[in-house]
């Protein structure tokens, strides 16, 4: 018994220790009400987990049809700081991993100009979004999955995985641009030692794709491979399979819409709504219904894609905001401009946008990356002093001090 809740403990992902061990011999348990409270205790353990992983997880989607082109994502994590920043066409970029993050190594092995404008969600400052939509009307943005793998070009150069994203939009305008550079574009660069993300893509056209990375490779599906443009926190086919148990997609089992218990029921939620939708001339709305049944994210953006409209609001500030992304200004001798996502204005907030500085991005830096990063010792290591100081070095000749 002492054994097998030993493993048990360690199955779970508890640190254990040399004294951990010595505890967990059997012949230190004087009775059974020690191990009634180990027992106890792992399922309180696993029921924290369980809730943990049934909440803190993302949803994307495309509702599309002949009028309408509307994506919808849910940013399922925890109560973050965050900028929405516009991006301009026509600047010099060059590539950031982590090591040139972190170390002294700043050398960059690629340097490409951006072709394209974008609004992109970024969490741990600027060219590292979360997600983001370019002027051309590409959207990708990523989800984590927990068996994501690294895939390797030895001839291509590490981009940070935010910066990753932040590339795609600077480079593409379709979802097939995309795929066809995969295999001789830059590599992912991941968190280390941390599991990666997979990513959904839709364009202005109603294209979609997913990508993960598994075994090595690029895994990819596009519209013919996806009964419905969806993606959650599982490999698409195996969410896919999991609900088409139910009677809407044929199965012999009655779908409970009520029901959120598992993890799982967030895609199923989605695909039940997607599936019944009929056109009323409100697609946004609909879209916004989508994203609030399926789980209210702590960060929630819907964009129609064929009139270029983006809306957002976050878990502190819930009141839906509005841009016109045609009325940005991309062009090179423009700001990079930004605003807080807890923004107080409400309405459109076009004309609310400041001048990004070095300052006000190192401020979202302190903030976000021992968020994004997930270990609180991160936010005193010197690794992040040396992180925020690189950052300054990098983006020294793209914002004013």
């Amino acid at each position: 018994m002492a054994d097998y809740l030993w493993r048990l403990r360690r199955d779970s992902g508890t640190r254990i220790s040399k004294n951990d061990d010595e505890r967990f011999n059997s012949k230190n348990f004087k009775n059974n009400l020690d191990i009634m409270k180990l027992l106890i205790l792992r399922c309180l353990l696993l029921a924290a987990i369980t809730y943990s992983t049934t909440i803190d997880a993302c949803s994307a989607f495309l509702l599309k049809g002949k009028d309408h082109c509307v994506v919808g994502f849910n940013e399922n994590w925890k109560t973050m700081p965050g900028m929405i920043v516009v991006n301009k066409r026509d600047i010099a970029k060059r590539n950031i991993s982590w090591e040139n993050l972190t170390t002294e190594n700043l050398n960059s092995k690629k340097s490409w100009t951006s072709k394209y404008g974008s609004v992109t969600f970024n969490l741990l400052g600027y060219d590292f979004p979360c997600y983001g939509v370019n002027e051309k009307g590409l959207f990708l943005v990523e989800l984590y999955l927990e068996e994501t793998t690294k895939v390797n070009n030895p001839k291509q150069p590490d981009l940070f995985w935010a910066q990753w994203i932040q590339y795609q939009l600077d480079n593409y305008k379709s979802v097939k641009e995309v795929v066809d550079h995969l295999n001789d574009g830059p590599n992912i660069d991941w968190w280390p030692n941390a599991a990666g993300s997979h990513f959904f893509l839709t364009d202005a056209k109603g294209n979609t794709a997913t990508i993960a990375l598994l075994d090595g490779k690029y895994k990819v599906l596009t519209d013919k491979d996806m009964s419905m443009p969806l993606l959650c926190n599982n490999q698409y086919k195996k969410d896919l399979e999991a609900t088409q148990k139910y009677d809407f997609l044929g199965g012999t089992e009655k779908y409970d819409f009520t029901q959120r218990k598992n993890w799982e029921d967030r895609y199923s939620r989605a695909f039940y709504m997607l599936k019944n939708y009929k056109y009323d001339q409100k697609p946004v709305d609909y879209a916004w219904s989508i994203l609030t049944s399926v789980y209210a994210g702590e960060w929630q953006t819907v964009i129609d894609v064929k009139n270029m409209n983006l809306y957002f609001r976050s878990d502190l500030k819930k009141e839906i905001k509005s841009i016109n992304i045609k009325e940005l200004d991309f062009s090179k001798n423009a700001d990079v401009n930004f605003l807080d996502i807890h923004t107080d204005h409400l309405g459109k907030v076009n004309q609310n946008f400041q001048p990004l500085t070095l300052h006000k991005n190192n401020e979202y830096v302190e903030k976000g990356f021992p968020i994004g990063y997930d270990n609180k010792d991160f936010g005193t290591s010197e690794m992040f002093v040396t992180l925020k100081e690189n950052i300054k070095k990098f983006f020294r000749s793209v914002l004013p001090d």
